[in-house]
């Protein structure tokens, strides 16, 4: 029921108000004075105000910015009535935050006419703020799940910084969101033998922070029994496959895979439609290491070619996702295979690991921009490999 406080210190002009409101289901109160109205609208929080332009205590000008100003009554709507119908009037009135302004002429069509249309604002208005603390609520909710995605996701794919039969690997990611769908891992598989994933999965947010959290737990495990690439991009595409064969199609998983072999010198590899990495050697030389292959999760009985290559000491090899292309080199593939070779090169005669990470994204993704021009493109993970 809408409930409409009609502010007129005249009890006879009241009546006639509430006249011509009967038969209509409103609950009407009444105020004589502007401090008795304040009171009333705190206490019964009508909906409508019917505000009387002469008051015998304070201004009603005053009454109508108070109770615009009062953050539990400021969607209250006011209809000023004065006994002036004149510009100055008006404006006042709306400068102080009354919704409508008539002349108390007591035409019942007329005043019925803005009492109706005042409460239909008033209707959609509530409706409004109940969608939209319901989005709040939806949107803290979401918050609140992201922030513990990230959590996951962050114990999962901690930053990587350690030595392996004087190798160094390094690591360094930079989500598009809290939460990404980039992921990697570098995976001890005996005393010579070490393994580097770098993937990357279709979209963003919590559905992505799962996948990731799914497929590094399943990485971690197939790596040890599938030391061959080939095998082990086979293997875990089955068991990708089967696990959305009744569900989601639309998910799939780009994935770089390389053993390394200290004892033989060799980098075993195979690729599932992920950037490829770019080994840097000597002064000038720097080459991809080519693979071809589907995505993880797009066909079932995919198979995969494995490639090696030897590799010297002093050799860096830099893998990475497509997001460090996709901030410049989008659209142009061959400029930036040319550049990424050329800045690795450069940053090789680094010493620092850390430095040379820093030389590569400072080249290909703003790296010390402000956040807010950071983050707007796909995310960036990045894997150094100094032999």
């Amino acid at each position: 029921m809408d409930k409409i406080l009609i502010v007129d210190p005249v009890t006879a002009s009241s009546d006639l108000i509430r006249q011509c409101l009967a038969n209509r289901d409103y609950e009407i109160y009444t105020a004589e004075s502007g401090l008795n109205a304040l009171a009333k609208v705190s206490l019964f929080l009508p909906d409508l105000v019917m505000l009387n332009a002469e008051l015998p205590d304070i201004s009603a000008y005053d009454v109508c910015k108070r109770i615009k100003e009062n953050s539990k009554t400021e969607y209250t709507l006011i209809l000023f009535m004065s006994s002036l119908d004149t510009r100055d009037s008006r404006v006042r009135a709306v400068q102080v935050g009354a919704d409508d302004y008539m002349e108390k002429n007591f035409d019942a069509y007329l005043l019925m006419s803005k009492v109706n249309s005042l409460l239909r604002v008033k209707h959609l208005s509530d409706q409004l703020k109940k969608k939209f603390e319901e989005l709040e609520e939806k949107n803290h909710i979401l918050d609140l799940q992201l922030k513990m995605g990230k959590q996951v996701q962050q114990a999962l794919m901690p930053d990587i910084d350690l030595t392996f039969k004087n190798i160094r690997f390094i690591s360094n990611y930079l989500p598009a969101m809290d939460i990404g769908g980039d992921f990697y891992d570098v995976i001890p598989l005996s005393d010579t033998r070490i393994a580097v994933a770098m993937g990357d999965i279709s979209g963003h947010g919590i559905s992505a922070a799962l996948l990731t959290a799914m497929l590094l737990l399943m990485i971690r495990t197939f790596a040890p029994h599938y030391q061959r690439p080939d095998k082990f991009m086979f293997y875990l595409n089955q068991a990708l496959n089967k696990i959305f064969e009744n569900g989601v199609r639309e998910l799939y998983v780009c994935l770089f895979f390389a053993v390394i072999d200290t004892v033989e010198k060799k980098i075993i590899y195979s690729n599932a439609g992920q950037a490829l990495p770019v080994l840097a050697r000597g002064e000038d030389q720097a080459f991809f290491l080519d693979s071809a292959g589907l995505p993880i999760g797009m066909m079932p009985d995919a198979a995969y070619e494995v490639h090696s290559l030897d590799f010297d000491e002093g050799d860096m090899v830099v893998f990475i996702t497509d997001g460090i292309q996709d901030i410049f080199y989008k659209d142009n593939p061959e400029e930036f295979a040319q550049k990424f070779k050329e800045v690795a090169l450069d940053a090789k005669g680094l010493d620092d690991p850390k430095e040379i990470i820093e030389m590569i994204l400072n080249a290909f993704y703003n790296y010390n921009a402000q956040d807010s021009e950071k983050f707007e493109m796909d995310d960036v993970s990045l894997i150094l490999c100094k032999m």
